[in-house]
């Protein structure tokens, strides 16, 4: 089978002695050395995690996958606390009924299918004023590129059908940014710190769609805990922010990029 197929559930089903000759395969195939395959756990699922570095960069295998990406908002059912604070912030800025402004602010329900990657455990900071095309140019020069929002997406949900990666609660008080310990700090099934800082989104092949935040507005606009929260939905999209990025070329290096490699 090749790599490029290999599902979470068939990684899973693997011997560790089996595991372990798949994840030397990929290394080799691809450029790589293992550091190493542990268990891991995340909002109470478990998933066995293979980590490797190329160029200088830790990265973690994430398996293969038919996925359901993007979030219909008739989907969420919001607890007490998280509907009290999205009728303040409604209230305040002429916003519509929560499940439709969630169906605004995060991508279509869809399915894909995707291979299995190598994704970056941390993203890169560009560190210097470039141009989206001149970071990718950067990354093409490690051997990697960015990801492509699907694969963002599902690289950050991990499989997970709720509207956050952990679930779809959120404290009852605070930003995200208040809160230095929680499910948001902590990295994902894949073994990813992806999707914990609202300031700090991530851009992807597509100029006009950065994921995983959306820049500190919601925040520093003080719009309401749960509209601060709702950046770090899987599936988030800022629009208008996304078309303004689009029409121009000057953000870039505000912006963290997730390197992925594509398996042999």
């Amino acid at each position: 089978m090749p790599h490029a197929d290999l599902t979470a559930e068939r990684w899973r089903e693997l011997s560790d002695e089996a595991a372990l000759r798949v994840a030397r395969a990929i290394a080799r195939e691809n450029a790589a050395e293992l550091l190493g395959i542990h268990p891991g756990e995340y909002a109470g699922r478990r998933h066995r995690t293979a980590r490797f570095e190329r160029a200088g960069l830790r990265l973690s295998l994430v398996p293969a996958a038919r996925a359901r990406l993007g979030y219909e908002g008739d989907r969420f059912v919001p607890s007490p606390h998280q509907s009290a604070d999205y009728a303040d912030s409604a209230a305040e800025y002429g916003l519509p009924p929560l499940a439709e402004y969630i169906d605004t602010m995060t991508s279509p329900d869809r399915v894909v299918d995707l291979p299995a990657m190598l994704v970056g455990v941390e993203a890169l900071e560009p560190r210097a004023e470039v141009t989206h095309e001149q970071a990718s140019e950067k990354l093409s020069a490690l051997g990697v590129r960015p990801s492509t929002p699907d694969e963002w997406e599902y690289a950050c949900g991990a499989g997970a059908t709720t509207l956050f990666r952990w679930g779809d609660d959120t404290p009852d008080t605070g930003y995200p940014f208040d809160h230095s310990a929680g499910a948001h700090r902590k990295p994902n099934l894949w073994g990813l710190s992806i999707g914990q800082d609202p300031y700090r989104h991530e851009f992807t092949t597509e100029r006009g769609i950065v994921c995983g935040g959306d820049g500190g507005s919601a925040t520093c606009g003080g719009t309401g805990f749960f509209l601060g929260w709702l950046t770090l939905a899987t599936s988030f999209r800022d629009k208008e922010f996304g078309a303004w990025l689009d029409s121009g070329d000057g953000y870039t290096a505000e912006m963290l990029i997730r390197p992925v490699v594509e398996t042999a």
